[in-house]
């Protein structure tokens, strides 16, 4: 699986109107485009918004960057916001439940969810992924309200994890055990986290394909 996580600082507009614009239109036409597999849109705070993207093939998933370029300009020109990174990779591991499988709607229900970014500067992606698929992978599934776990490749040694989580104290909880994974299994590799965002899932959608575990 590929996934495509896109940043935009907003602006000018209503955070929950803009959400139902994306849950009424937009994550409907992703949902219904060749190898999708899953959609969230993210409220992070302070005007940031991420979009997470997930398909089967790396071409199906730049693809839809084109298609929420060409969306956002026909459906959003009342709001004022910024693209301000867009970031690509490959998922060689993954873990969901079935919860994923339940829709989040921007006026119901929501989750919660948060990406930790790595540099990788010492050691191999390779390897450190099969510690991430034969250890972390495996705990944080066990959490309570836990939904789904990708670890993204995005090239050049920069590592990106996202965390879905039922609700936020146990999204916390899954930043706590992230920490004492790289404390406790990581030493041998030189790596530093560089980044942690978080924010409400307004929006989601979800394939059962999701529900396939992908391994390192």
């Amino acid at each position: 699986m590929f996934a495509s996580i896109r940043r935009y600082r907003f602006a000018r507009g209503s955070m929950d109107e803009l959400a139902r614009r994306v849950d009424g239109g937009f994550a409907e036409q992703i949902g219904a485009q060749p190898g999708f597999v899953s959609y969230e849109f993210m409220d992070c705070g302070d005007g940031e918004i991420v979009t997470i993207s997930i398909f089967r093939e790396a071409l199906q998933a730049e693809t839809s960057r084109g298609l929420a370029q060409r969306w956002t300009e026909e459906n959003l020109d009342d709001f004022e916001f910024t693209r301000t990174e867009t970031l690509h990779g490959e998922i060689p591991v993954s873990r969901a439940g079935r919860d994923m499988l339940e829709p989040a709607h921007a006026v119901t229900g929501r989750k919660f969810a948060s990406l930790r970014r790595y540099s990788l500067r010492g050691g191999s992606v390779a390897d450190l992924m099969h510690l991430v698929d034969e250890v972390f992978a495996d705990r944080i599934q066990q959490l309570d309200g836990f939904e789904a776990y990708h670890a993204l490749d995005c090239g050049r040694g920069e590592i990106l994890c996202i965390s879905l989580l039922r609700d936020q104290s146990a999204a916390e909880e899954s930043d706590e055990l992230a920490l004492e994974f790289v404390r406790e299994k990581l030493g041998g590799f030189d790596i530093e986290r560089t980044e942690m965002v978080a924010g409400e899932v307004l929006v989601s959608r979800t394939m059962a394909e999701l529900l396939e575990s992908a391994h390192a």
